[in-house]
């Protein structure tokens, strides 16, 4: 184990024990020289790269897990609050949920690692999840509308687990010598990564992008992604050149 140990943590989970340990680790971070990515999240894909990769969690074993955890829901619900088996159900449900949590963590974990590994700079737009996963729900004075579309929605977010990616990606890029770069979200999936024009229209479908303007034709999310690259790269230069012209007059 690398480092000095700070502490250990013995914890029990609702699937079994885990111990974690603290290790103060001397690290300096290397210049990273490699090549520059975007990458846009998505609930179809997780992730879609600007050169052309997706990516995504999986969807279909964390929506079985879903599917138990809300029959075993309809059961708890059924208990007698305080009996045993009230708290058999209630640790059946606790188990499945966290059985999902660890797929998804793994998951993430294992794509950040591999994009740290190959990419020095990492563009991604600067979503803020938590106010794009609020209910829709509304007050009895003020309902929501549209409320079980956005409730499968933020079910969809939270499954790929977006803001974890994000913080995985944040320190390991660190940790490498690499910069995450945030830009503005706006316009980056209706933009034509050729042309640059902006229209709703030219998403066609969740997978199809195709521009009335040029006749460019991409995957939406791909698109997006050399959308998101390009606003991530582009302020790096705008100040390198203004720096240039300073100093020459």
């Amino acid at each position: 184990m690398r480092g000095t140990i700070n502490n250990v943590t013995v914890s029990l989970t609702p699937i079994g024990w885990c111990v974690s340990f603290a290790c103060e680790i001397e690290h300096e971070a290397p210049t990273n020289i490699r090549p520059a990515v975007g990458i846009d999240r998505g609930v179809a894909n997780s992730i879609a790269l600007s050169n052309g990769e997706l990516a995504s969690v999986p969807v279909e074993r964390l929506r079985l897990l879903d599917r138990r955890a809300r029959k075993t829901q309809k059961v708890l619900a059924r208990r007698k609050r305080g009996s045993k088996r009230y708290a058999k159900a209630r640790l059946r449900a606790a188990a499945i949920k966290a059985k999902a949590a660890r797929i998804r963590k793994d998951w993430n974990h294992k794509a950040t690692t591999g994009l740290v590994a190959r990419f020095g700079l990492v563009a991604i737009e600067d979503l803020k999840t938590s106010s794009m996963t609020a209910s829709a729900k509304g007050t009895a004075e003020e309902p929501g509308r549209n409320v079980r579309q956005k409730a499968g929605l933020n079910r969809s977010i939270l499954e790929h687990g977006w803001h974890q990616f994000e913080t995985f990606l944040a320190y390991k890029l660190e940790a490498a010598g690499g910069r995450l770069v945030k830009v503005d979200p706006r316009n980056t999936s209706r933009t034509c990564n050729e042309c640059g024009s902006i229209d709703a229209r030219h998403r066609e479908s969740q997978a199809r992008f195709a521009c009335d303007d040029c006749g460019h034709e991409a995957h939406a999310d791909v698109n997006a992604a050399r959308n998101i690259l390009r606003a991530g790269t582009r302020p790096a230069v705008e100040v390198s050149f203004r720096r240039k012209s300073r100093r020459a007059a």
